[in-house]
């Protein structure tokens, strides 16, 4: 059976029969339940335990029986069909209006989508329609390089040149480069809150004086950070401004199935203008079937999704999610102290709730360490951080789970162990890299030289059938 590292691209194949084509006849639906009870209990034990980066952004379970209780009810629905389902349009009002109030909007004015990629994409098909308008029929858009890759997907989706600007020694957009990759045929910028890698705002502020200053648009990533660092402010803690409230944004979006704490599958993609959104429609209006309109690039959508975040939402009121965010912030500080007791390790920028490490580059040759060997140790005990490069490194997405009791100490005692680790194999290859979305495995080389086509390939094929 293949595997990558240490994940099976076949994980239950040992275990249960592998279905290689339609059944003849149906399973009892009790023997289908147990076994995903099974799978989802021995799957969930390390999130229970806390040592998850990000993933796992509640990992209340009662939180999670309530909002299984709300999807129920709309697990069937099609949002689609408005005249049948008009609770659709109360639940996607009402998580617009409450998202916006947190990103301070002159007007609750967005759409509900199915998550970071969604929107991500569909501003860059926003601004490309708003710079034809404009007469502009090569457009491109400025981010720098640790902007999400979702945006490269949008770029070759729908024909943008994506023009990468270079970061500062802070890790946050340097708006010196920013500043020089703009043209006559530029749209928009990008500016994120925080960045996936290391959990940075960009200076959001510049962005917008920028954006202002050629008459362009930008969009500030906050799928990430939106839904804590908009709590920042109200609990005094130090992070910039980054909404509304600059001039210049004129669109963000804020995953509320992370730290929203919804069901996996929504988000909300907030403008500045009902002009700007309506360049997101798409409308077809003579099709034999009917009039054809369509908000955005999703057709059919689970009205139970949206019942479960706007339920999220108003459950936990604003009350619940300070008492959270201080939680998070509170223990990511104590992180980052704890990182700081290391002269072997440095932390990048100055995070808030992402916090990413790497080996210390200003000591001696001889006592450098290479950082996925701490990864690899943090791993044997079961921690899942996620591994960066370009430098080097991992971060440490704290959640809910990540503030239990006990937990950071736990942590702090096994990085200790993991600095020993990574003091005694100098000079041998760890096992462990930076492969987005697999917590710090490695793909093997042969999978790399084979390209990254043919390894996605392989996670969508059946194991060959047992001899």
């Amino acid at each position: 059976m293949p595997y990558v590292g240490a994940m099976g691209l076949f994980p239950y194949a040992s275990r249960y029969p592998v279905v290689r084509e339609f059944p003849e006849h149906g399973r009892p639906r009790h023997e289908i339940v147990a076994e995903i009870e099974a799978m989802s209990a021995a799957e969930d034990a390390v999130a229970l335990e806390g040592k998850i980066s990000g993933s796992i952004y509640s990992g209340d379970h009662d939180h999670y029986a309530f909002l299984n209780e709300v999807f129920g009810h709309y697990s069937h629905a099609n949002v689609l069909q408005r005249d049948v389902y008009p609770s659709a349009t109360r639940f996607e009002g009402e998580i617009i209006a409450m998202t916006a109030d947190l990103m301070h909007a002159p007007e609750p004015c967005g759409v509900i989508t199915s998550g970071g990629t969604e929107s991500l994409m569909n501003p860059l098909l926003v601004y490309r329609e708003w710079g034809r308008e404009r007469g502009i029929t090569r457009p491109n858009v400025v981010l720098p390089v640790t902007a999400h890759p979702a945006f490269d997907k949008g770029a070759h989706y729908f024909g943008i040149e994506l023009r990468k600007a270079a970061v500062t020694d802070r890790y946050v957009a340097d708006i010196d480069s920013v500043r020089a990759l703009v043209d006559e045929n530029t749209v928009a910028l990008v500016g994120s809150a925080g960045t996936y890698p290391h959990g940075l705002i960009d200076p959001i502020d510049a962005l917008s004086a920028l954006a202002l200053e050629h008459g362009i648009n930008l969009h500030v990533d906050g799928c990430l950070g939106g839904f804590i660092l908009g709590w920042a402010e109200a609990l005094a803690v130090p992070a910039p401004v980054f909404d509304f409230r600059l001039p210049g944004v004129t669109s963000i979006s804020a995953d509320t199935h992370k730290y929203g704490f919804g069901l996996k599958g929504s988000s909300v993609l907030l403008y500045r203008t009902p002009e700007l959104r309506r360049h997101q429609y798409f409308i077809v209006p003579d099709w034999p079937g009917g009039l054809y309109t369509s908000p955005g690039m999703s057709g059919s959508r689970s009205g139970g999704i949206i019942a479960a975040a706007w339920a999220a939402m108003v459950s936990l009121g604003r009350e619940g999610y300070l008492a959270i965010a201080a939680d998070i912030f509170g223990t990511a500080a104590r992180l980052r102290s704890i990182i700081g007791e290391h002269p072997e390790l440095r932390v990048l920028g100055d995070p808030l709730f992402n916090v990413a490490f790497a080996a210390a580059d200003d000591l001696a040759e001889e006592d450098r360490i290479d950082i996925f060997h701490v990864n690899d140790s943090l791993a044997s005990k079961q921690w899942r951080m996620n591994g960066l490069q370009l430098p080097p490194a991992v971060h440490f997405c704290i959640t809910r789970p990540n503030t239990m009791p006990g937990v950071i100490d736990r942590f702090a005692a096994d990085l200790h162990e993991a600095i020993g680790y990574a003091r005694e194999r100098r000079g041998t290859a760890p096992r462990s890299g930076a492969t987005y979305g697999a917590g710090g495995v490695t793909v093997p080389r042969e999978m790399v030289e084979a390209g990254m086509a043919g390894w996605l390939d392989a996670t969508q094929s059946l194991p060959p059938p047992p001899p």
